[in-house]
């Protein structure tokens, strides 16, 4: 598993969705995976195009933050997003423990690698524990939409976070 990694599974609705690793931490036991949710929803199997296209859920958020972007990268943000300036993005945190992802990995699909800016995860303060296949299948539902917008999450075009 690396960042930038990109997976799709089928949920509860027999619709594609897709998950970014946005980082691993692997330091000492237990190791585990963040991810962001993607927008792709779908009953064809994405490809990375698929991926670059969708939307990510996530936050803008204070500029001087404690996980500094490059300066290159908060200008690609705001050319995207020019409405959060001076504002940058940090993706929803989907936390899946190794073990856990071991468990159901056979469910998921790997759709290639996208190089996405460092520590995106990390300027968001908000995540979930999404260990359970269950849980993963049918939080891609109707409950994504509704449940990352009561938590103040809105989408942001994947664009605005890959490396230059």
């Amino acid at each position: 598993m690396n960042q930038g990694d990109v997976f799709t599974f089928l949920a509860a609705d027999n619709r594609y969705k897709v998950i970014i690793c946005t980082s691993i931490y692997k330091a000492r036991s237990p190791h585990y995976y963040i991810f962001a949710a993607l927008t792709y929803d779908n009953e064809e199997i994405p490809v990375i195009e698929d991926a670059i296209n969708s939307g990510f859920w996530g936050k803008a958020v204070y500029k001087d933050g404690n996980f500094k972007y490059p300066d290159s990268q908060i200008q690609c943000m705001w050319q995207y997003h020019p409405e959060i300036k001076p504002y940058y993005l940090g993706s929803y945190g989907l936390l899946i423990w190794r073990k856990d992802f071991l468990q159901f990995k056979d469910n998921m699909k790997f759709v290639g690698n996208l190089k996405i800016i460092n520590d995106l995860d990390k300027n968001v303060n908000s995540s979930m524990n999404a260990s359970s296949w269950l849980t993963l299948q049918r939080f891609f539902n109707s409950e994504i939409s509704k449940v990352l917008t009561y938590r103040s999450q809105k989408v942001f075009e994947v664009r605005s976070v890959l490396c230059q």
